[in-house]
C-alpha cells in the first residue's frame, strides 16, 4: 500500500504537463502492447502457412511485418517526446525546491545539516529523470504487456496458459518476498548516503584546519568507516539483486522448456498446430520477461520512489508563513519598535528571552549588551521575523510583525550580521543585492553606496574595479573588506530600521576605523540597534539595553 501511496504523490507533481505526459504515457504502453501482440499472431501465421501451404496466411503476416516496422521506427519519436516532457516536468520541480529552500524558517536551517538540502535538490532531484522516464514506463509496460499476453494465450489455449502461469506465480512469489528484503537496504543506503553528504560538506568546510592539525585526522577516520559502511552495504544489496535476478531467469527458462513440452504433446495428439504452439511460446516469452524482470523493476522502481520521496517530503514541510496582506500601509510616525512581554525559547530548550520589554523611538540608537547565550542576536532575528515568539508582542510602526507580508516587513529593516556573506559573483553584483526597487540599480547608485560604506578605494584597486569576481564567501578579500560591501548594500537598501550584530568584532584596527566612519553616515536619521560586547566603542548611541 506504501508504494501505492507513494505513485499518487509521485504523479500529482507532473502539474501543467499532466495531460502530456499520460497521452504520450498511453501512446507508448498501447505501442508495446499491440507490438508484443502482433509478433506472436504473425509467427502463427507464417508457421500455419508453411504447414498447411496457404498463401494467404503469408500474405497476411507479410501487411502485419510491415505495420511492425512502421511501429518500430516512430520508436525513437516517442523517446524524444518523453525525454522532453520529462526534462520539463523535473526543472519545474528543482525550481520549486529551490524556492522551497529560500522559503524555510530558521528552525529548519538549525535543525538540519546544508548538505541534506544540496542532496535533495541535487541528486534526489535528479533521479526523479530515471524514474518519470525509464521506471514506469518498465514496470507498467511489462505488467500491461504480461496481462495481455496472458489473456491472448488463453484464446491459444488454455492449457499451455495454466502450465506457464504455474511457474510464473513460483516466480512471483520468490521476486516479491526478495524485493521487499531489497527495499528497506535501499532506504538505510540512502540514509547513510545523505550523512555522508553532510560529513563530506564539514570535511571541506574546515579543509585549512583539517590541514593544519595532526589530530583532525579522527574526522577523515569517521567519514571512511562510514563510507565502509555505506559501501558493504550497497555491496550486499547488489548481492541480493544478483540472486533475484539469476532466480527469476532460471524459472523463465523452466517455464519456457514446459510450455514446449506439453506444446509438442498436444501436437502430437492433434490438440492443436505447429503456428498455435509457436504463437503461445511467443507470448510465454512476454510473460517471462515480465517475471524475469519484475522482482528486479519493482525494486528499482521503489528505490526511484524513496528518493522521489525525499524530494515531496520536502515540498510539503511547513515553511515561513507569509502572512498579511499583499499591500499594507505604515505610517513611519508612528514609534518604530515596541516590544511587550515577549518570551522566546529554542524547541525543547528553556527560554532564552523572558518577559522582555523594550520601547524604541523615532531616530533612536540602542546598544544591546549582554553575556554570551542571552538573546541578543537571537532579539534581532525575531524582530525580522525569523523566529516566532513563544508569548507576547512585537509590533513595527504600530503594527504586529506577522501581520506584515514577509517582504513588506524585511523591506523595512537592514541588517548586518557580524560575517557578511558575499555570494560568488562581480562586486557589483554583491552590492546590487541590497537594491529593493524594481529593475537593477544604476552605477551611480551602487558607485555612491560604495562611496559612502568607504569601500570606493579598495574597489579601484582591483582587477577590475567593480566588475572583478568575487570568490564564494569573498574569500578573496579581507575581512573588513568584505564588511565595507556589506555596509555599502545597507545604504542602497536605505531601510528606516537598521540591525546590526557585532559589525566590526573581529576586524583590524584600521578596519575598524572606516567602518565606524561609515556607519556614521549610516546611522543618521535611523532607527538602530546593534549587538557589541565593546560599549566603548561606540560613543553615538542614546542608551544601552542589557539582556539576561
Amino acid at each position: 500500500m506504501r508504494e501505492f501511496s507513494a505513485l499518487k504523490r509521485y504523479l500529482s507533481y507532473i502539474g501543467k504537463y499532466r495531460f502530456t505526459y499520460w497521452s504520450i504515457f498511453i501512446m507508448t504502453i498501447g505501442t508495446s502492447v499491440v507490438l508484443n501482440l502482433t509478433y506472436p499472431y504473425m509467427n502463427k501465421l507464417i508457421f500455419n502457412a508453411m504447414e498447411y501451404g496457404n498463401r494467404e496466411l503469408f500474405e497476411q503476416a507479410a501487411a502485419l511485418c510491415v505495420i511492425l516496422v512502421v511501429l518500430n521506427c516512430l520508436a525513437p519519436y516517442r523517446r524524444y517526446l518523453q525525454i522532453k516532457v520529462v526534462r520539463k516536468i523535473v526543472f519545474d520541480i528543482k525550481i520549486r525546491l529551490f524556492e522551497k529552500l529560500m522559503r524555510m524558517d530558521m528552525n529548519y536551517y538549525e535543525g538540519h545539516h546544508s548538505g541534506e538540502g544540496l542532496k535533495t535538490l541535487n541528486w534526489d532531484a535528479n533521479s526523479l529523470k530515471d524514474s518519470y522516464f525509464s521506471h514506469i514506463y518498465w514496470v507498467f509496460g511489462r505488467v500491461t504487456s504480461g496481462v495481455t499476453a496472458v489473456i491472448a494465450m488463453m484464446v491459444y489455449s488454455p492449457v499451455l496458459t495454466m502450465v506457464s502461469l504455474a511457474f510464473c506465480l513460483v516466480t512471483v512469489y520468490c521476486s516479491v518476498k526478495i524485493s521487499y528484503k531489497i527495499k528497506g537496504m535501499e532506504q538505510d543506503i540512502q540514509k547513510k548516503l545523505s550523512g555522508l553528504t553532510a560529513r563530506l560538506s564539514d570535511i571541506l568546510s574546515g579543509f585549512t584546519t583539517l590541514r593544519m592539525y595532526r589530530g583532525a585526522s579522527i574526522v577523515l577516520d569517521h567519514f571512511q568507516d562510514e563510507n565502509m559502511q555505506t559501501s558493504r552495504e550497497e555491496r550486499r544489496k547488489v548481492k541480493e539483486s544478483a540472486v533475484l535476478e539469476m532466480l527469476s531467469f532460471l524459472l523463465g527458462i523452466l517455464a519456457a522448456f514446459g510450455t514446449i513440452g506439453v506444446g509438442a504433446v498436444l501436437v502430437s495428439c492433434g490438440k492443436s498446430d505447429y503456428g498455435t504452439v509457436m504463437a503461445i511460446v511467443s507470448l510465454q516469452m512476454n510473460v517471462s520477461v515480465m517475471m524475469q524482470s519484475f522482482g528486479s523493476a519493482l525494486t528499482t522502481f521503489s528505490a526511484s520512489l524513496v528518493r522521489a520521496g525525499r524530494v515531496f517530503d520536502f515540498l510539503e514541510l511547513d515553511c515561513e508563513e507569509q502572512g498579511g496582506s499583499d499591500v499594507m500601509e505604515t505610517d513611519l510616525a508612528l514609534m518604530p519598535v515596541a516590544i511587550e512581554n515577549m518570551t522566546f525559547s529554542y524547541p525543547g530548550e528553556e527560554a532564552v528571552i523572558k518577559d522582555f520589554s523594550m520601547d524604541v523611538m523615532a531616530g533612536e540608537k540602542i546598544l544591546i549588551m549582554g553575556e554570551s547565550g542571552c538573546g541578543k542576536s537571537t532579539l534581532l532575528k525575531l524582530l525580522m521575523r525569523f523566529y516566532q515568539t513563544d508569548s507576547g508582542k512585537i509590533r513595527l510602526y504600530g503594527r504586529d510583525v506577522n501581520e506584515y507580508p514577509l517582504w513588506q516587513l524585511r523591506g523595512l529593516i537592514t541588517y548586518i550580521p557580524q560575517d557578511s556573506y558575499l555570494f560568488e559573483g562581480s562586486v557589483r553584483e554583491n552590492i546590487a543585492c541590497g537594491y529593493t526597487g524594481k529593475g537593477q540599480p544604476a552605477d551611480e547608485q551602487i558607485i555612491r553606496a560604495a562611496r559612502l560604506s568607504y569601500a570606493e578605494e579598495f574597489i579601484n584597486t582591483l582587477p577590475q574595479g567593480y566588475d572583478t569576481c568575487l570568490s564564494a564567501g569573498g574569500s578573496n578579500l579581507s575581512g573588513g573588506q568584505r564588511q565595507r560591501i556589506a555596509i555599502a548594500r545597507a545604504f542602497l537598501k536605505d531601510s528606516p530600521i537598521l540591525l546590526m550584530d557585532e559589525p566590526s568584532s573581529a576586524l583590524d584596527v584600521q578596519s575598524e576605523k572606516m567602518i565606524h566612519e561609515a556607519m556614521k553616515e549610516l546611522t543618521k536619521e535611523k532607527v538602530v540597534l546593534m549587538v557589541t560586547h565593546r560599549r566603548s566603542s561606540f560613543e553615538d548611541f542614546d542608551r544601552v539595553v542589557r539582556l539576561g
